[in-house]
């Protein structure tokens, strides 16, 4: 169930950081491309695995372990003097409640090149590893401490500045969008954090305190659908969370916040009723 993998996570922090932050599974989808780049595109992947577990993409102030799924489906690779040009859509996510399609990935790519970190040009290939790597962990750390992943989320911007000159600058209006509705939605980003304050309390036996951070959640998410409906991102929350509602009937033996889950996500009706049915 969903509830085990946050009580999980929940359970592992905080504590100091000392050990790898973002666990990568790679896989590369090369059905459209001919089988003489396929040593090549498993190189790369091994490559873009290895990046992930030796590259820092914390604050270094929590100790928690990530999944970091990659998802890539090679469309096209052209040559281009040394180099080969990669075109691709990808999908990045935490296995969980954060999930990102990105329908024009360009990078270059030739067998023997090793991956780096570029701090000044624009990286098309870690550059986007590592944009997607911060938003996943700056939306972690929004979970743990209020509005926590400001500090990530503006390495995640600056690779936004580097990348708007340049050959590779195609692509980023939605990925921008994508980040200006993540880190500006700030009622979705404090809903993540009570959440996660409703499930500490809990675990620390106070169930009257477990009940108001619940609620100052469901009641933000409620907000979000009032003025502008459910965005992606927010879907996204909803989809994951929503089957959170057994534990909490279970453990606070409580329903007045059925009626705030019901209104977030009335699609659901079946689900909530058998849950009232299975406790009351």
């Amino acid at each position: 169930m969903a509830i085990n993998k946050i009580l999980i996570f929940i359970l592992l922090i905080p504590v100091f950081l000392s050990g790898q932050v973002l666990i990568p599974n790679v896989s590369m989808d090369s059905e459209r491309i001919e089988s003489s780049y396929l040593p090549e595109i498993e190189e790369l992947k091994q490559q873009i695995i290895q990046y992930i577990q030796t590259e820092s993409f914390s604050d270094e102030t929590y100790d928690f372990q990530i999944p970091y799924r990659i998802s890539i489906f090679i469309r096209s690779i052209d040559e281009s003097g040394t180099d080969r040009v990669y075109t691709c859509e990808a999908f990045f996510t935490n296995d969980y409640d954060q999930r990102y399609y990105d329908p024009q990935w360009k990078f270059e790519y030739s067998s023997g090149a090793s991956l780096y970190r570029s701090t000044g040009i624009f990286n098309p290939l870690t550059g986007i590893i590592d944009y997607y790597g911060y938003l996943i962990v700056g939306t972690e750390l929004d979970a743990i401490e209020l509005l926590g992943g400001n500090a990530i989320f503006e390495k995640a911007n600056q690779i936004i500045q580097r990348s708007q000159s340049g050959r590779w600058s195609s692509g980023w209006r939605n990925r921008i969008s994508d980040f200006e509705a993540i880190t500006r939605n700030y009622r979705l980003r404090k809903a993540r954090f009570f959440l996660s304050e409703a499930f500490w309390a809990i675990e620390d036996q106070k169930k009257e305190l477990a009940l108001s951070k619940l609620k100052e959640s469901l009641l933000l998410i409620q907000e979000i659908i009032r003025i502008r409906n459910k965005d992606k991102f927010t879907n996204d929350f909803i989809e994951s969370h929503y089957k959170d509602v057994e534990y909490f009937v279970s453990a606070l033996e409580d329903t007045s916040f059925m009626p705030l889950y019901r209104d977030i996500n009335p699609n659901e009706k079946k689900y909530f009723d058998s849950v009232i049915e299975k406790y009351y």
